[in-house]
């Protein structure tokens, strides 16, 4: 047994869009898989509450007893991670050091595995003898962008043990034991609001083939996509792993995430459309990660992209592992337009839980750099709101585009206050 208390964190920039897609675990020692149950026998599905958060689910969880931690529901992610500890104190099992690599573009990374563990979510879920990988550096910086603390990822395992709804609208999990529900879910396409996907199941990640159109007049095009409730924005696209993906001319230079292995670089545009099922989606956001940024997910694994939580939001989803099926029934979200952050700007804050706002990033050329606002202001007030009185979703909504509009800010730069303002236009079209 090893007892872990909270190591210290420093502050780096946040990343509004996160991708945590692609989070290949390679260790030497083998692992074992974290098989979950459902506790109690009178009841074989469970309702879990959750936290929408940047279009992340967070649900709260407890190791070995542990006080409330909060994590990431990650269909992305092949293991259970702890990404940053606060003033916990956590009891782990058996561990070693082992070296982890995923997205990003810098080298592995060194964890400790942890064997034999409990994971507690709510009063009824429960998994022993779990492993655990708790980071030694926080590489990820979840809270920063999240707005409050966030503990770790819970990854594959869960979705594998169990039959998974996630209502979005409602904020809802609800956990089903599946050789209990197996005739509810023979019907459930009979339902004309339910429509039914093959997906297929490898390497413990789940994959759905998703219709890609580049431009106006073209046929829609079959890739193989991650589906990846750990990644916030609609769909990522590696333009090196099909000849068919074409970044569009008009595009936004960004950092548009981070994994594992450091900062994800590349490029956000729209297409003309992407096809889910009978679902049709026109002009989505893009993101189009550089090739160095993915390369061992190149390496490992035959897919093209990932579908991350602004397309998943816009249903009820059932992810049914054991069947290897999606099921999708819209919401009233359906229709939402596809926003992006057009305003330059990139904000953390530096003390979890608490509305106290930092720009971390100002990208050149655009309007937030040619209105003057810097890297290290503090946002005291955004369009006359007060900046304490907003949480970080409602931050993000702001510096999103939405059919144009004008920003003005008050912000607090060596303890003088400027107030600036620029406008927003929509700088991505898809290629004609």
């Amino acid at each position: 047994m090893i007892i872990l208390k909270a190591f210290k964190k420093s502050c780096v920039l946040v990343l509004l869009l996160l991708l945590l897609a692609g989070s290949n675990i390679l260790y030497a020692q083998e692992s074992t898989p974290n098989i979950f149950e459902i506790t109690q026998n009178k009841d074989r599905r469970v309702t879990i509450p959750f936290k929408l958060i940047n279009n992340l689910i967070v649900v709260e969880v407890h190791i070995n007893n542990s006080v409330p931690m909060k994590f990431i529901l990650d269909s992305g992610a092949t293991g259970n991670i702890i990404t940053s500890l606060y003033d916990e104190e956590l009891y782990l099992n058996n561990v070693n050091t082992v070296r982890l690599a995923g997205l990003g573009e810098g080298t592995a990374i060194e964890a400790f595995q942890s064997l034999d563990n409990t994971i507690q979510i709510g009063d009824r879920i429960r998994a022993v003898n779990a492993e655990i990988l708790l980071l030694k550096q926080d590489v990820f910086q979840l809270d920063t962008f999240m707005g409050t603390r966030i503990h770790g990822i819970l990854g594959h395992d869960f979705f594998e043990s169990f039959i998974v709804e996630i209502n979005y609208s409602r904020k809802l999990l609800r956990i089903y034991e599946p050789n209990n529900f197996k005739e509810k879910f023979k019907e459930l396409p009979e339902h004309r609001k339910w429509y039914e996907l093959p997906m297929s199941v490898q390497d413990n990640k789940s994959y759905l083939n998703v219709g890609y159109k580049h431009k106006n007049g073209d046929e829609f095009i079959p890739l193989r996509l991650l589906l990846d409730t750990g990644a916030s924005n609609s769909f990522s696209l590696y333009e090196s792993m099909d000849e068919s993906i074409k970044v569009p001319d008009v595009t936004i230079n960004s950092i548009i995430g981070t994994g594992l292995s450091g900062k994800v670089t590349g490029e956000l545009g729209r297409v003309q459309s992407m096809k889910v099922g009978e679902f049709i989606f026109e002009e989505p956001v893009v993101a189009f990660p550089d090739s160095h940024s993915v390369r061992r997910v190149l390496r490992v694994e035959d897919r093209k992209g990932s579908i991350g939580g602004d397309i998943f939001r816009r249903f009820k989803v059932i992810f049914n592992y054991g069947n290897e099926l999606l099921y999708l029934r819209r919401n009233s979200d359906f229709n939402d337009e596809f926003y992006f952050n057009t305003s330059g700007i990139e904000v953390y804050t530096p003390v979890p839980d608490l509305p106290f706002y930092v720009v971390a990033y100002v990208r050149e050329g655009s309007p937030a750099f040619s209105a003057g606002v810097k890297e290290g202001d503090v946002i005291r007030e955004i369009n006359g709101t007060r900046a304490v009185d907003l949480k970080m979703n409602d931050l993000i909504n702001y510096l999103q585009y939405k059919k144009s509009k004008t920003i003005s800010l008050k912000v607090e730069r060596d303890s003088t206050v400027k107030n600036l303002s620029f406008r927003m236009d929509a700088q991505l079209v898809p290629d004609s």
